[in-house]
């Protein structure tokens, strides 16, 4: 599939938050991309998928003729979905540790 997409490191909306972006991981048309991203002054981490579900049944996006806008996008405006910063805790994401365990617990109800 010829799919064109935005380029992560230019995907800067909203852009009265967005100040600074490093790509992380770009997964090209079939995937997705992680950046750094300077959210107010403040580090995060944005995460979009390259090409929308939607955008693999229109012929014109597919031959590549028209750039996929991706998910999220605002208005057709490329955009980043910011992660909460709770999740920087690397503890939460280790199988072996309380907090995971607590978590999973808790979700369990």
């Amino acid at each position: 599939m010829p799919f064109t997409y935005h380029d992560p490191i230019s995907v800067l909306s909203p852009r009265k938050f967005i100040k600074q972006v490093d790509v992380l991981y770009d997964g090209g048309p079939d995937g997705f991309s992680l950046a750094m991203i300077d959210w107010e002054g403040v580090a995060h981490i944005g995460i979009r998928w390259n090409v929308a579900i939607k955008e693999q049944a229109d012929l014109n996006k597919r031959s590549g003729a028209t750039v996929c806008d991706g998910s999220p996008s605002l208005n057709g405006i490329p955009s980043w979905f910011i992660l909460p910063r709770e999740l920087f805790n690397p503890e939460l994401f280790d199988k072996d540790s309380s907090s995971f365990m607590g978590l999973v617990a808790k979700w369990r109800g």
